[in-house]
């Protein structure tokens, strides 16, 4: 009985340039315009302005280069159980039209010194809803990637989550966001340091 090969790991860049970059087999690169730049938490992220142009490189070939450090690469989901990727995987598929953003995110240095058990129970909410059943009820109408950038060298981020939606999901997509953010409601905001949003659209 043979073994399903594992597919390569996706790499991806978010930059103001492409310069460098061609799409390909194994190569895709999605281009915007930034409508909005927001801090919410610590240092604002530098180099990107509304107006400017932005875009995504993304590589199963390995790390795209360019400029910046809003790199990352996917991972198994390893906070995700099977029946959550049921709503994972079923995400309405907003295409051109689609609002997208951008959210870099670091925790806290006592984040990463948790063992792997305890991040667990704080990501599932002790108690209190936690960021999975904050965020399910979202699953079906927003599309999200997550990034790890953590490992990779030249990045002064742990995480770049990515979302896209229509228009009209604007207002769940913010509700969203506020339950992230409360802490009796997600007790995992507490370890973030530093979070900024980048809204675009695509040309």
């Amino acid at each position: 009985m043979s073994v399903p090969a594992v597919p390569p790991p996706t790499w991806v860049r978010f930059s103001t340039s492409d310069a460098g970059s061609t799409a390909s087999s194994t190569t895709t690169i999605d281009r915007f315009r930034i409508e909005e730049v927001r801090t919410v938490r610590g240092e604002p992220l530098a180099g990107v302005s509304v107006g400017g142009a932005f875009c995504r490189v993304e590589s199963t070939a390995g790390l795209p280069s360019g400029d910046g450090n809003l790199v990352g690469v996917q991972q198994h989901l390893g906070y995700t159980r099977a029946a959550e990727r049921e709503s994972l995987a079923t995400t309405e598929l907003a295409g051109p039209r689609a609002t997208c953003v951008l959210i870099p995110m670091t925790k806290s240095s006592a984040w990463w010194q948790l063992a792997q058990d305890e991040r667990d129970a704080i990501f599932r909410g002790s108690g209190q809803p936690g960021h999975v059943n904050v965020g399910l009820p979202f699953a079906r109408v927003i599309l999200r990637r997550l990034y790890h950038c953590r490992p990779l060298p030249g990045t002064t981020w742990d995480f770049l989550t990515y979302f896209e939606f229509l228009p009209a999901r604007r207002g769940e997509f913010l509700e969203l966001l506020a339950g992230l953010r409360d802490v009796e409601r997600n007790p995992e905001w507490r370890y973030v340091e530093r979070e900024t949003e980048v809204w675009f659209s695509r040309v």
